[in-house]
């Protein structure tokens, strides 16, 4: 089965979905896509509600990024899929990611 790269789009409200699977494979591609987002001025809100599968490799990644983001300046995830909720239950990873800022 081949691997399905992650998609990027904006909706028009500003949500970032993102959709596919984040993998070691498609590490590159996250990693620039967050790169972009980071040196934009923008606090993101992102979509992983079209995520079909997500390893450990993207969770780190996506951790870094949350981690990197300037003082001040916050992102939220508006939705996940029940495989991306599950992993990141498993991993504990989840109040890492999901939790909000105030």
């Amino acid at each position: 089965m081949a691997e399905m790269c992650p998609i990027f789009r904006e909706d028009e409200q500003g949500v970032i979905h993102i959709a596919g699977e984040l993998t070691i494979h498609s590490l590159e591609r996250l990693r620039l896509f967050l790169t972009d987002l980071l040196h934009s001025n923008k606090e993101p809100e992102l979509s992983l509600a079209e995520v079909t599968f997500i390893d450990t490799a993207a969770l780190q990644l996506l951790v870094a990024f949350r981690k990197s983001l300037p003082a001040g300046r916050q992102w939220r995830l508006v939705a996940v899929s029940d495989q991306v909720e599950r992993i990141l239950t498993l991993s504990g990873l989840k109040k890492a990611l999901l939790a909000q800022e105030d």
